[in-house]
């Protein structure tokens, strides 16, 4: 049974250690929250979305669960939810309460509540940090920072509650004590949340074509929100009893004092059930960390169905000239549902979008903005022709895209194993570096991407020119891949030592290293490399400037040693030249270098500059530096780069960096521009030539400027033939010289663009007429054709000028989504139609702008709510006419209109969204103005003007206008039914008049007739005596 001495004592020693913890806890908050126990708490929360004193229409999610919290240690907690509901309002009954209903996602959404146990510990004063498990999503981990956020309560050492966290990070906090016993039993706290360090908006997918976009913050500004909460607690036991918050956030724009207008209210509420002992000291978390403050969630559709976008697709598409004011609406609506698709739902979707409509499919994946519509891009690309130019183009544009993402990256590494060109490979190295800059991880998709490059390494004695592209593309993301993959450390460090590598592969493999720190391994290699005077200039220099970029003196001191008996003098004029700008440099960031530099050079001293345009240096002049390196005596530059940096506001930012390095360019140059060469030699001829057969005082003049040796005078003849032996010397002498190299690259904003080499250039004009061909082939000769023969044709464009799409955090976990975009659709209906005797035209244009705005709080993936306002302005005009030729004349036809044509229409409606469902907010005051107004503007046509309204300025609980309600204004064309036609005639007759005819008289008129029930007719004629030059005029009106 064992010594019951020992059993008390291991009892009483394990007692001691559990008061010795609640004595000394580590936190101030394990004194509300005992070790050894388990509180247990009902929870409920809400979020209603409302237009505050204009509509009685709310909606929005609700949530309530079971919330157990177990203190196995101080300061570390394990909290449960269970038995959770959804919610979401589905009603208002008679007294105007808002009834709640079980939301269709509800089961779903228990049981990821329930699936994993968060992890919770508080250090210091007030430092929480949660541990949510591997598989737990954003959506309800944010839920359960709204609870941690409440069960935060306020400490008892009151000085400390000034400032709390809180689901908005560190909030300044109000602190009011309503009541006390032995302790502050009942406790008010209000926050401005402007005030929170972590109330920020966090920025949504977005179109990349917009114009106006990522006013996320300007936007925020526009938002007030405020907190209050209240606390109770036991006097005894001093734990919480209950807390309830409420967050009020309200939009200001058209808002009255600051209550009535759009608004988002939040509730939680916490109740204790009961308080129980819980005897379980384990406590393990996983290794990943959270902070208390919302993340990003990716708003995704509750269900995933592609049949809504494509009935969307198909609707638009088919859209008649008479509803031509909804086309930026549906567009807008397509646009964000195409948002909410998955990648394998939207993946399906791309051959039943293509054959409804491949043009307005191109338009909204190029304009929807999220990483799923990038993939159906790039699965659309990979169906071209390998050796389509479009592939290149369209690869390459989306390497710059403003959101890379894993699933980007994954798709282009996809699209470099289908080609592997220079655009793909670079679009490929620029996406992969932009979100390693964003984002400051290793994922699985860079890994891969790095062992690919490997691959395509091997051993570095492939085709010269892929394993150049490779290496030049691994030095644009080096700082992402070579940390990623030892197998690419390896291969790019058998490119620097492999004897059999080309030099200038070789060069490229050092350079690889010039984004970052180069690793242990190969510093050894590139020192040697450095101190081998038999290797080219740009080689070392490309070596010695990659190991100053983590400067070690060790290694630098054995090159100053030996660099004033250095063999090659373009080599130590570099490093000098380099050497002296750092000395000399007053950058802060330098101060270290220049100091240990300085250290060095004392035993060393730097040779002074000699000849700075015959020898490579490092050249420093403010915010620009550059290189000029030469080789051997060649008067031309091997290598010449320039490179811009700008700092502001504490940053460095890549300006311009541009590079080119040729060779084999002296002979060329030699027989230009040489003591002997093309240019110098005739030249002077054209001089002497012009000298001679020049007036006597510009002869003197010219005979001035020229260089004093004699020469003879020279004619015509002989000019002429000098200067073709000059073109003949020329022509003999290029053939002779080796064709010349060279290599030219740019960098703009960080981003290397590529490289072009003589090779590349040479092919530019052919690559630019096939290019030309490929663009006029977009547009279809079906159309071409159509347009000439047909008046029905139908054109129009979708464009989203305006985007933008944030959330801001709510107390209850559930993200307050917020957007504004602006949607443009100009189009034309008709065409051109012509015979032999008659032409017809129709020109019917219309153009369409829709502004769309949302607020609402939801829960993305779950329930979808929130109020959308969309005012949209709409225009159309046009013409039908039909032009026939008469014997003496022409005559223009037009129909009347059968329809009223809308000159200018705008609406404002607001509506309230609920899942998929859209409920149109009827308005509390019913004062509606409504004005109408026709006036006669010519025969059988009248204008009408319309105006409707909510007026709520005799309301003191109502927001100001556009808020009150539905409005709108119309100015329209209406025909009368009188009229069927308006005909124009121009006609010419010569005339003779006078006595005997024999004055001829040039006679036009001009008739317009309205024809119809009572037909109108206006005429104009008008009169040229030729041989009395008088004109007369003479007109008809019968309204006159």
């Amino acid at each position: 049974m064992g010594d019951p001495k020992l059993c008390l004592l291991l009892l009483l020693s394990a007692s001691a250690l559990a008061l010795a913890q609640d004595d000394q806890p580590t936190c101030l908050l394990a004194r509300r929250y005992k070790t050894l126990h388990r509180y247990q708490y009902r929870y409920e929360a809400q979020s209603l979305n409302g237009i505050n004193g204009a509509s009685t229409v709310k909606n929005g999610p609700g949530a309530s669960c079971m919330v157990e919290i177990e203190v196995p240690q101080a300061c570390s907690f394990i909290v449960h939810t269970t038995g959770c509901q959804l919610n979401e309002v589905i009603d208002v009954d008679l007294e105007g309460n808002h009834v709640f209903g079980p939301a269709p996602t509800s089961d779903v959404f228990a049981a990821d509540m329930e699936r994993y146990p968060l992890k919770v510990v508080v250090d210091g004063m007030y430092d929480v940090k949660l541990y949510p498990e591997e598989g737990e999503t954003t959506t309800t981990l944010n839920i359960k920072r709204g609870i941690i956020s409440a069960l935060a309560v306020p400490l008892l050492e009151e000085e400390m509650n000034k400032e709390m966290p809180t689901i908005h990070g560190k909030c300044q906090t109000q602190y009011i004590v309503n009541s006390r016993g032995s302790i502050a039993t009942d406790i008010s706290l209000n926050r401005d949340l402007s005030e929170c360090d972590q109330f920020v908006p966090i920025r949504d997918h977005t179109s990349p074509l917009a114009l106006i976009s990522g006013m996320h913050y300007p936007l925020a500004q526009l938002i007030r929100s405020s907190q209050s909460c209240n606390y109770k607690f036991d006097d005894k036991k001093k734990h919480m009893t209950s807390v309830s918050c409420t967050e009020k956030h309200i939009l200001v724009p058209f808002s009255y004092n600051k209550e009535y207008g759009v608004t988002s209210v939040g509730t939680q509420e916490l109740i204790l059930v009961k308080v129980s002992p819980h005897n379980d000291r384990i406590f393990y978390h996983s290794g990943i960390e959270k902070g208390l403050h919302m993340e990003a969630v990716e708003g995704k559709s509750t269900v995933q169905n592609k049949d809504a976008a494509l009935s969307l697709l198909r609707e638009l598409a088919e859209l008649d000239q008479t509803n031509g004011e909804k086309r930026a609406h549906l567009f807008h609506r397509l646009i964000t549902v195409v948002r909410g698709l998955r990648a394998e739902t939207l993946r399906s979707a791309i051959p039943e979008a293509i054959a409804v409509s491949r043009v307005l499919t191109y338009q909204v994946l190029a304009q929807c903005g999220t990483p799923e519509c990038s993939s159906a891009i790039m699965q659309i690309l990979r169906t071209f022709d390998d050796s389509s130019l479009e592939v290149d183009a369209g690869v390459f544009a989306m390497g710059f895209m403003s959101n890379p993402s894993a699933l980007l990256i994954s798709d282009m590494l996809e699209m470099a194993k289908y080609k592997r060109s220079k655009p793909i490979m670079y679009a490929l190295s620029n996406v992969v570096k932009r979100f390693y800059n964003a984002e400051e991880k290793l994922i699985p998709e860079i890994h891969s991407v790095a062992e690919f490059m490997a691959a395509q390494l091997g051993d570095c004695t492939g085709d010269k020119d892929n394993t150049f592209m490779t290496l030049r593309v691994i030095g644009n993301m080096a700082p992402a891949v070579i940390p990623a993959s030892p197998a690419l450390r390896a291969a790019v460090l058998e490119c620097v030592n492999h004897p059999a590598v080309d030099p200038l592969v070789q060069q490229a493999a050092i350079q690889a290293y010039r984004l970052t720190l180069v690793p242990e391994e190969a510093r050894g290699a590139l020192l040697r490399v450095l101190m081998d005077s038999s290797s080219p200039v740009q080689k070392r220099v490309a070596a010695y400037l990659m190991l100053m970029k983590d400067f070690r003196p060790t290694e630098l001191g054995p090159l100053l040693s030996v660099l004033g008996t250095e063999e090659n003098p373009q080599f130590r004029s570099y490093v000098e030249s380099h050497l002296s700008n750092i000395v000399s440099s007053t950058e802060p960031e330098k101060k270290e270098l220049r100091h240990k530099i300085r250290n060095l050079l004392l035993d060393n001293e730097i040779s002074p500059i000699i000849h700075p345009t015959k020898f490579s240096r490092n050249y420093k002049m403010g915010s620009v530096e550059g290189n000029m390196i030469f080789e051997g005596d060649s008067f031309l530059p091997k290598e010449v780069m320039l490179e811009m940096t700008l700092k502001a506001f504490g940053f460095d930012i890549d300006m311009l960096e541009i590079g080119i390095d040729g060779k084999g360019f002296e002979p060329t140059v030699e027989a230009l521009f040489g003591k002997n060469g093309f240019f110098p030699d005739t030249t002077m001829k054209t001089m002497y030539y012009m000298s001679d057969n020049m007036p006597q005082r510009i002869s003197e003049i010219l005979k001035n400027v020229m260089p004093t040796q004699k020469r003879d005078r020279i004619n015509a003849q002989n000019f002429m033939r000098d200067i073709g032996e000059n073109v003949n010397k020329l022509v003999s002498e290029l053939k002779m010289a080796q064709s010349p190299e060279a290599m030219v690259y740019l960098r703009l904003l960080g981003n290397e663009l590529g490289y072009l080499t003589t090779t590349d250039m040479e092919g530019v004009a052919n690559t630019a007429a096939v290019m030309v061909g490929s663009m006029f082939k977009m547009f279809q000769t079906d159309l071409i054709k159509a347009l000439m023969t047909k008046t029905d044709n139908t054109i129009f464009a979708h464009y989203i000028f305006m985007d933008n799409e944030f959330f801001l955090p709510t107390v209850t976990g559930m993200p307050l989504r917020i957007a504004l975009s602006g949607t443009f659709t100009p189009g034309i209906k008709g065409g051109l139609k012509i015979t032999r005797d008659m032409g017809e035209v129709s020109f019917l244009p219309s153009a369409g702008v829709e502004f769309v705005t949302h607020v609402g709080a939801h829960i993305p993936e779950y329930v979808n709510s929130g109020l959308e306002m969309y005012t949209n302005i709409f225009h159309e005009s046009g013409l039908r006419a039909k032009i026939s030729m008469e014997q003496n004349g022409v005559k223009l036809t037009v129909p009347a209109p059968s329809n009223p044509t809308k000159l200018f229409k705008i609406t404002n409606n607001m509506v309230a969204l609920t899942g998929s469902q859209m409920t149109t907010m009827s308005p509390m005051v019913m004062d509606m103005v409504v004005n109408k107004k026709c006036t006669p503007v010519f025969a059988g046509m009248r204008s009408c003007t319309s105006m409707e309204y909510v007026d709520a300025s005799s309301h003191e609980s109502a927001p100001y206008f556009p808020f009150t309600g539905d409005s709108k204004f119309v100015m329209e064309l209406h025909p009368t039914d009188e009229v069927t036609e308006y005909t124009a005639t121009i006609g010419y007759e010569l005339l003779r008049e006078g006595d005997d005819g024999r004055h001829k008289v040039d006679s036009v008129k001009f008739v317009l007739r309205a024809e119809g029930v009572d037909p109108t007719e206006a005429r104009a004629v008008m009169k040229y005596n030729r041989k009395k030059n008088v004109i007369t005029a003479d007109s008809s009106d019968p309204r006159l």
